[in-house]
């Protein structure tokens, strides 16, 4: 028998060995495992094999105490945090000036992604009780805090007040040929970031407003621009901002792209374009140029939490349907054997349910996928289906093959907090 154990947060100070001595392999994949002298011992004893970005040892360690917070926490003056608060943030810490004493009281901070500061508090750090998988910026103080991917619109040297400096943790970019930076010259305002996105003709007057660090990327005059994180591009991009687009990050041209690609005359993407091949003629034809280019085939399916897979949607791609990035993938059961093998391919997916029959044609279109599931008329596939996505602190009880290396059954728990 093999248990593994996927959680956010693992408690093993009231390990029971006898709960856990009857299993050949016992796998821990979690954020922050907390432990003490008794349970270290135990651990060590039996077959754990434990993947922990922190250990946190400690008799006195209480959950009542633990704050956690995926995405964006903020310590600044109106900050309030009880003595010996344990913080632990998924996302990024923004941490504003004259906040030492608030930082004090915290007892351990433990953060997955990076720490924001002004330059007075750097000294600060690193901290005794600071576990950082990470890194950490750090901007100059008196300057405003702005979002991290900042839009410098023709509106910004009216509203900008006079001798302020200005931050944004990743990049800004200039958004409006009108906007003018001569009067945000004549304001003494600054600039910090660290990438910029300028338009050629606005190069001489905007470039003294930024730190000298900064890299600077060029806008063509012509172009539009707008951000992007993975959309589509379609048409109503293109009736929106024009022909002419100027994008940062990444976009995808998919099969049913080829009518707004066919009106675009420029194409700049300051990131990955992932294309339909059908479309990669057009997309040479423009000169269009990005820093990443990924040719796909047929209907690509990503980044969805349940992806149903039916006869119909085969049947109307001949070039094929890639799925990727997806929680639970469900195979409809009369969707033949032939098909599969040459229609579909599964990729980065949690687990794939099919039938027993479709199994074998499943294994070999699918790369990392966590489990391929064939149990007819298990209850466990229904409870996956309406749980995935979320973490939970249901035990899933019953057993299935298939699991690590062919050794037997495998049990797995998913929980966002688990206590051994």
């Amino acid at each position: 028998m093999i248990l593994k154990i996927n959680c956010d947060e693992c408690d093993a100070r009231k390990i029971n060995e006898d709960n856990y001595k009857d299993y050949e392999e016992i796998t821990i994949n979690t954020d922050e495992l907390i432990v003490d002298d008794r349970s270290k011992a135990i651990l060590n004893k039996l077959p754990f094999n434990i993947h922990a970005d922190e250990v946190v040892s400690g008799e006195d360690y209480s959950r009542e105490n633990q704050l956690t917070v995926n995405g964006i926490y903020e310590i600044n003056e109106n900050t309030k945090v009880e003595e010996g608060t344990n913080l632990c943030v998924n996302g990024y810490i923004k941490i504003y000036p004259g906040t030492e004493e608030t930082i004090a009281k915290y007892g351990r901070i433990s953060v997955n992604g990076y720490i924001l500061m002004p330059k007075s508090i750097e000294a600060l750090f690193p901290m005794k009780n600071l576990s950082l998988n990470g890194i950490t910026k750090v901007y100059p103080d008196g300057y405003v805090l702005l979002s991290n991917e900042y839009k410098i619109d023709k509106y910004f040297p009216l509203r900008a007040e006079q001798g302020m400096g200005y931050y944004s943790a990743k990049c800004m970019y200039d958004f409006d040929a009108e906007t003018d930076f001569a009067k945000l010259l004549e304001k003494n305002v600054r600039f910090n970031t660290e990438k910029v996105y300028i338009r050629k003709n606005h190069l001489e007057s905007a470039l003294p407003l930024f730190n000298i660090e900064a890299e600077i990327v060029e806008i063509p005059e012509e172009c539009a621009v707008l951000m992007a994180d993975g959309e589509t591009l379609n048409e109503h991009i293109v009736s929106t901002y024009g022909k002419k687009l100027f994008i940062i990050g990444d976009i995808v041209i998919g099969n049913e792209t080829g009518n707004a690609l066919a009106s675009i005359e420029q194409l700049i993407v300051d990131g990955e374009v992932k294309i339909d091949k059908k479309n990669l003629e057009r997309f040479n034809e423009i000169g269009a140029s990005c820093n990443k280019l990924v040719v796909t085939e047929g209907l690509v399916l990503c980044d969805r939490a349940i992806m149903t897979i039916d006869k119909k949607m085969l049947d109307d791609h001949e070039e094929g349907v890639k799925v990727c990035d997806c929680a639970l993938v469900k195979i409809d059961k009369d969707i033949p054997a032939d098909i599969i093998s040459k229609r579909l391919k599964i990729s980065d997916c949690a687990k794939v349910n099919c039938s027993p029959e479709q199994k074998t044609a499943v294994e070999l279109v699918s790369t990392d996928v966590a489990l391929i599931s064939s149990a007819a008329g298990s209850s466990m596939g229904s409870a996956f289906g309406d749980l995935v996505g979320k973490i939970t602190d249901r035990i899933f009880d019953n057993d299935f093959s298939g699991g690590a290396s062919g050794n037997g059954d495998v049990k797995y728990i998913n929980a966002d907090y688990y206590e051994l």
